[in-house]
Parts: structure tokens; C-alpha cells; sequence
């Protein structure tokens, strides 16, 4: 797998508009691997990193090498591209290790073939430790460190239309149980709405 950074430059309008339509950033990121994608060998994850004050930073993770030349030859001010992207990763867990995560996602229910947004924080965390759980970890500890709702046009015949998600990130420590499984989830993502810019599970060793 391989892991980008992209600060973005609020100084350009596609940069602009990515950030206001989720659908339009996973359009313009999917240049990178578009043939990848074509073939279906490709899981494109990423996520908006919280900013204020700072540039907006994106985190790209990708199966394949993305080749980033080819969305600013369309965009040449994007933004700029960490020295060290794309950087390749192998994670090998082991059974029992204890790990950071960050995980930005869509915690939602099913029924009648509609998604539902969970509403309370029992039920949020309810989710993270099933979703966890089924990806081979135990939660060890977990907080909702922000919350937001994220409107987004979806493009189809005629006029986009507007959908809404919750989003929610979650911070916390966790447990490997399965580490098979684990890599597997880290690679497919966790959750619904991925597209969007939710499901990717950052893992990182305790300080």
C-alpha cells in the first residue's frame, strides 16, 4: 500500500471546490490511479486531516503507487505534495499489539434499505467497537474528537443532487486480535460513504 499527503492551496478553485463537494475531491484524487481503478485493482481511501488556521492537509491511501504528476498537470497549483508521498507501507501486525488509530467515518444502521445516522454517543461508540471488532482489534479506548455534517453533490442525469452524512472521528487505542483480518480492513476501509472521504483507519505505534 502506499500513503500520500497533499497540503492543499486555498489559492486554487479546483482545491476550492473539492473541499465543498466531497464527490469532486474523489474525482480529481482517482487521477492519480485512474488505470488502477479502470482495472479494478484499486481501493482509493482518503481523508480530510481537522484544520483551522492551517492549510488543509489531505491523507491519500492507495493499493497501487499513485502517480500524482497527473492531476497537477491538470491542476498545477493543487497544492504541494509531501516530500516523503507516496510512501510505501507493508504493515506487519502482530497478535496482541497495541496501537494509535485515527478513523474518520459514517457510523450509520440499515433499515429498509435506507441508512440511518446513529444519534447517540453510546450507539457511535457501539459502532466503532463492532466495526473494529469484526476487522480482527479490540477498542482499548476511543473518543469522538469531531463531529460534522457533510453535505455533498452526486452527480447522475440532470441536476446533482444533494445527500447529507455524518461524520465522525474517532481517536483512540486499540488491540490487535487478528492480524490477517486487520490488514485486510486497513486496505478495504471501515464503514460506509468511503467515497466521501470516510473508512480510513490510520494505525500508529504508541509514543
Amino acid at each position: 500500500m502506499y500513503l500520500s499527503k497533499l497540503t492543499l492551496n486555498l489559492r486554487c478553485q479546483q482545491a476550492r471546490q473539492d473541499l465543498a463537494n466531497p464527490y469532486e475531491m474523489h474525482r480529481t484524487l482517482s487521477w492519480s490511479v485512474a488505470e488502477a481503478l479502470k482495472e479494478r485493482q484499486e481501493r482509493l481511501l482518503w481523508r480530510v486531516e481537522p484544520y483551522r488556521l492551517t492549510p488543509p492537509v489531505v491523507l491519500v491511501q492507495t493499493l497501487t503507487r499513485p502517480d500524482w504528476s497527473k492531476v497537477f498537470a491538470r491542476f498545477p497549483d493543487y497544492g504541494e505534495l509531501d516530500p516523503t508521498s507516496p510512501k510505501f507501507f507493508d504493515p506487519q501486525f502482530q497478535e496482541g499489539q497495541v496501537l494509535r488509530f485515527r478513523l474518520r467515518a459514517n457510523p450509520t444502521v440499515k433499515r429498509l434499505d435506507k441508512r440511518h445516522a446513529l444519534r447517540t454517543d453510546e450507539e457511535k461508540m457501539e459502532w466503532l467497537e463492532r466495526k473494529l471488532a469484526d476487522a480482527g482489534a479490540r477498542v482499548l479506548r476511543a473518543a469522538v474528537t469531531g463531529e460534522a455534517r457533510i453535505r455533498a453533490w452526486k452527480p447522475g442525469k440532470g441536476e446533482p443532487h444533494p445527500i447529507v452524512i455524518q461524520a465522525v472521528l474517532y481517536e483512540g487505542i486499540l488491540q490487535v486480535l487478528d492480524p490477517a483480518r486487520l490488514r485486510e480492513a486497513l486496505a478495504r476501509g471501515i464503514g460506509p460513504a468511503k467515497g466521501l472521504g470516510m473508512g480510513l483507519l490510520s494505525l500508529a505505534r504508541l509514543a
